[in-house]
């Protein structure tokens, strides 16, 4: 499968998969790799960056462009949905899960994240697995298949940590689908955090970064 691939620096121990957004590649979103690295932190873990597939979407006049998923609409995501190619991007990182754990890793020292459609697919994945990984992190998204996500979380009862960021002035993601996504699980008694962001668009923040590194850290401590 393809995707960008930051090896750890010495044993590897852990392992961040982190998915990007519409229209982008792994590859943009290595800086974060990269700033880890400077601060010469978190050495134990290998970070994959997955390349979503190429196809046609709807919201951009059906122009091809990387996508995990089908977009009709954001401003109404909870009534037009491609549910399909969701619960497949999905299993395209559950895919990079089992990867990890086949050469060694234990699921809880495996920690998924994603921004806007790879938050999306991140916080599906981690509500419906089998399987106790070490947390998700969601920035700048929205769970999906809100009339089904509680019976489908259900039926496996898993609990994992989750780190949720989003910007309060965020133009294409409304804030409020964060909102919603604390809502939900909070009814679902999930651990997590919930952190806003002032002023922030549609992207992330030094601050965020700085609070994805606390929650790996904690998620993942060199052992």
């Amino acid at each position: 499968m393809s995707a960008v691939r930051i090896p750890a620096l010495k044993e590897h121990t852990a392992t961040f998969i982190f998915m990007h957004g519409l229209g982008d590649s792994g590859s943009g979103w290595r800086f974060l790799a990269d700033e880890y690295r400077k601060l010469k932190v978190l050495d134990h873990v290998a970070f994959i960056f997955p390349n979503a597939p190429t196809q046609k979407v709807t919201l951009n006049f059906g122009l091809q462009m990387p996508s995990w998923f089908d977009i009709i609409s954001l401003d109404k995501v909870e009534t037009q949905e491609d549910t399909h190619g969701m619960l497949e991007s999905a299993g395209r990182l559950r895919r990079f899960i089992d990867d990890e754990v086949a050469k060694g890793i234990k699921p809880e020292r495996i920690v998924i994240g994603g921004f806007s459609q790879g938050c999306t697919i991140s916080l599906l994945t981690g509500l419906t697995t089998d399987v106790k990984l070490g947390g998700v992190v969601g920035l700048s998204g929205f769970i999906p298949m809100r009339s089904q996500i509680s019976k489908l979380h259900e039926e496996k009862g898993i609990k994992m940590p989750f780190f949720v960021g989003h910007g309060t002035s965020d133009p294409v993601v409304k804030y409020e689908y964060g909102v919603f996504t604390k809502q939900v699980l909070e009814s679902l008694n999930i651990p997590f955090e919930f952190h806003e962001y002032k002023g922030l668009t549609h992207s992330a923040s030094p601050q965020e970064i700085n609070d994805v590194l606390q929650f790996l850290n904690k998620q993942l401590p060199d052992n």
